[in-house]
């Protein structure tokens, strides 16, 4: 049967070539009139036209069935994950670093068996490159720095796209991730690319869960017991309010004056949230909060001096996104 199929499918492929080479023939010395030296055999011509085709179309196929099973090994892996959001945004960047290895892969098979039919030796091609590669590797350490870290990345799941990190001091959203770089986008809507071997430390703020920080400063001469009691009052009714309480990892707790001088004194609040912006969100209306009944209640967080106010304010800020 198969031995039927692959006759059929030759007689097939002789008649197309004969029918592009007749035309070919005719066209050439009917319009363009080329001399024998420049006129390629149009039945040799037509055959290559034809099987570079077909070259092209198995490639194409190949990566759509490859893209299929890499698809199935990301639907399994989210299963097994039990639909957790690191498992899904793991298998999604899993499932990103094989698709583009198969797309590497298949586009240069297509090249180097274009190449054979075109009747081009691959094979001083093919150790050519090697010797090239082998040169250009001791050039090339940056890239086999940054490729060996990104494999590390992927081996260690350090990071996965979707999450909210923070690279060199720059806070921003992991995009795409390949073994050379990490594509971000920070909390402007910049692009950042950052090669993965520059990744000296990595904090990973969508992972378990993070401080939500309120530092609030206390004009000097103000009454500590009455900030106290208003401050308690106020962080209670945020615990208990249920818009925000399924935020919390652990309720709001007033730490206690922070710093206390002749020019003022620093209050901090602090809570444990969520990965990612919630503790951003629930500093801000804590804060907001704070200050409402602050001022309703007379008391004032002004400092008259603009350096005691930046050194009382230099404290840990949480992440946005």
């Amino acid at each position: 049967m198969f031995a039927h199929l692959t006759g059929m499918l030759a007689q097939l492929l002789a008649v197309i070539a004969h029918l592009i080479a007749a035309a070919t023939a005719a066209t050439q010395h009917r319009l363009w009139k080329l001399p024998p030296w420049m006129s390629p055999d149009p039945e040799q011509a037509a055959i290559k036209a034809v099987r570079l085709g077909f070259t092209l179309v198995a490639a194409w196929l190949v990566q759509r069935v490859l893209f299929l099973l890499v698809h199935r090994g990301e639907r399994w892996l989210t299963r097994a994950s039990r639909d957790t959001e690191h498992g899904v945004q793991r298998a999604k960047t899993i499932s990103q670093i094989l698709k583009n290895a198969v797309t590497v892969i298949v586009g240069a098979w297509a090249i180097v068996h274009s190449l054979e039919i075109l009747g081009w030796d691959v094979k001083p091609l093919l150790v050519g490159a090697s010797i090239l590669g082998a040169a250009l590797g001791f050039g090339a350490q940056f890239l086999v720095r940054d490729i060996i870290a990104g494999t590390f990345i992927f081996i260690e799941d350090q990071f996965v796209v979707g999450d909210t990190i923070e690279v060199n001091g720059q806070a921003a959203t992991v995009e795409a991730v390949t073994l050379r770089s990490t594509r971000l986008r920070d909390f402007h809507g910049r692009e950042l690319h950052v090669p993965n071997g520059e990744m000296k430390i990595v904090v990973n703020h969508s992972r378990g869960w993070n401080r939500a920080i309120v530092d609030l400063p206390i004009a000097p001469g103000q009454d500590l017991d009455r900030v106290m009691q208003v401050t308690d009052k106020v962080i209670e009714e945020l615990n208990a309010d249920p818009a925000w309480r399924g935020l919390l990892v652990d309720p709001f707790v007033v730490m206690g004056l922070e710093r206390v001088g002749a020019d003022g004194s620093l209050l901090r609040v602090v809570a444990r949230a969520r990965p990612g912006g919630d503790a951003a969100r629930l500093a801000r209306e804590a804060r907001l909060r704070l200050l409402r009944r602050w001022q309703d209640a007379g008391i004032h967080t002004w400092i008259t001096d603009p350096a005691a106010l930046r050194r009382m304010t230099e404290t840990h800020t949480t992440v946005d996104t």
